[in-house]
């Protein structure tokens, strides 16, 4: 009979005792559901526990399993496959593509949490999250999802032990990432399980709220199915019909608030926007997105009238639009747009009104762009710079000009100064900066430096 040395020992107890609690945590995630906490109450909540820095050895052995990543990713498909009835059934398409690539990115997403010294949890949460609403609709069950982790968390666990060979001190430096390997098993695990428990029971379902997978295939333009198409056709697209894409953040909310505040978005869309005309609604990530047909443009005037209504219903709501394009193949562009209006929306506008992406696609590319700083340097340095000296008006003439179409009578009422103040103001911007505020080209090159100096 071999005789264990100390490390060998220690390493038979941690694997059994792991192996014990991943075959409790079932049973535990069940009762959590089953009391409707989904794995939230005190008692099972998944709490990060503290953890030693990983050692230089530790880092060696997780970056070595990173350049291995899809070859460990394609071994733990395999494994699913081959244990699981619910995912042998699935088509070689979508093991080979949403299972393998979801497999991707939680090993990935696992590998470089194990490189941080202190784990704060997934980068990449919401895409694995969005899985398991896919495998509602793939009949694959609660229970057969939360194996396949289990498969995969002692996938993970077998590649460190095989990483770390029979070297003692590379074995010692595996038993310090097992407590990391497992805490994030559960914790992907029990999230998952609530994700899958809403999607399953139809938390935000109703006649016009789109199935999780549908409105996937539908923002990311993929290939939409027999049902996506069904679903679209709701709203009754002609040839000559746009789709608007509008999104609703419900802003900074602790987690288990999300979804009763997605609830409230969705009734109040309900009630301004469908009055309008014909809308979808969905829920990606706690985010509300409405699919909006227009017909013409005394519709998207309406349609934005809406949104701001929407908005103005709570402080905390950041609501954006993309702008009209042709059709389903429309409504991934125009999902990108309300996208980038909410970033600007997040930095740029007050709350409170909807941001439209026509409104800001100007600021989005100035941001960009190589030479903003040198074009905000040199058009609005030396105005910057003589307002602080004397304590001038030129920047804020300057805008009030713009803003009324170089009109200096306006401007003049707006600014409650003389008409020849403003004259003189403007003639001095001019000099400072050697752009001719009365000129169409001088007045562009002002206007979108103070585009920037507002971004």
């Amino acid at each position: 009979m071999a005789i264990l040395t100390p490390l060998a020992r220690r390493y038979r107890v941690e694997v059994r005792r792991l192996s014990r609690r991943t075959s409790r945590f079932p049973q535990r995630l069940a009762r959590s559901i089953d009391e409707g906490e989904c794995g939230m109450t005190d008692e099972t909540r998944v709490v990060r526990p503290a953890v030693e820095p990983i050692t230089a050895d530790g880092r060696r052995l997780v970056e070595r399993l990173l350049h291995r990543r899809r070859d460990l990713a394609e071994l733990i498909v395999a494994d699913v496959k081959n244990e699981i009835v619910d995912y042998g059934t699935l088509g070689a398409l979508t093991m080979s593509g949403d299972v393998l690539e979801t497999s991707l990115l939680t090993v990935t997403d696992l590998l470089e949490s194990l490189l941080d010294d202190e784990p704060a949890g997934s980068r990449h949460l919401a895409n694995i999250q969005r899985s398991a609403s896919r495998r509602v609709h793939q009949d694959v069950s609660l229970t057969s999802l939360l194996q396949s982790y289990r498969i995969w968390g002692a996938r993970i666990w077998q590649a460190v032990l095989d990483e770390a060979g029979e070297d003692p001190v590379m074995r010692e430096a595996a038993l310090g990432l097992v407590s990391r390997i497992f805490s994030y098993v559960d914790m992907v695990s029990i999230t998952l399980a609530q994700v899958y428990t809403e999607e399953s029971a139809g938390a935000y379902r109703a006649r016009d709220v789109l199935r999780s997978d549908l409105l996937e295939s539908l923002l990311l333009g993929q290939v939409l199915s027999d049902r996506a198409r069904v679903e679209i056709a709701r709203l009754n697209l002609t040839s000559d019909s746009k789709v608007v894409v509008a999104v609703i953040k419900p802003g900074e909310i602790p987690p288990e608030r999300v979804r009763a505040e997605s609830i409230k978005i969705l009734q109040a869309c309900r009630q301004s926007m469908t009055k309008q005309t014909k809308v979808l609604l969905g829920v990606r990530d706690g985010d509300v997105i409405c699919l909006v047909r227009i017909g013409n443009a005394a519709e998207l005037q309406r349609v934005h009238a809406a949104a701001h209504e929407v908005a103005e219903q709570n402080p905390q709501w950041r609501v954006s639009l993309g702008r009209p394009h042709d059709g389903v193949t429309g409504i991934q562009r125009s999902f990108r747009e309300a996208q980038e209006a909410a970033t600007v929306a997040a930095s740029l506008r007050p709350r409170g009104e909807a941001v439209l992406f026509s409104e800001v696609i100007l600021d989005r590319i100035l941001v960009r762009s190589d030479y903003a700083e040198d074009l905000l340097e040199e058009a609005l340095g030396p105005l910057l710079a003589y307002d602080a000296e004397h304590k001038a008006d030129l920047v804020l003439t300057l805008r009030s000009y713009i803003a009324n179409d170089m009109n200096m009578t306006r401007t003049a009422k707006d600014l409650m100064v003389n008409p020849n103040t403003v004259a003189y103001r403007i003639k001095r911007v001019g000099q400072l900066t050697d752009q001719d505020p009365t000129t169409s080209t001088g007045i562009v090159t002002l206007a979108v430096a103070l585009r920037l100096l507002g971004s």
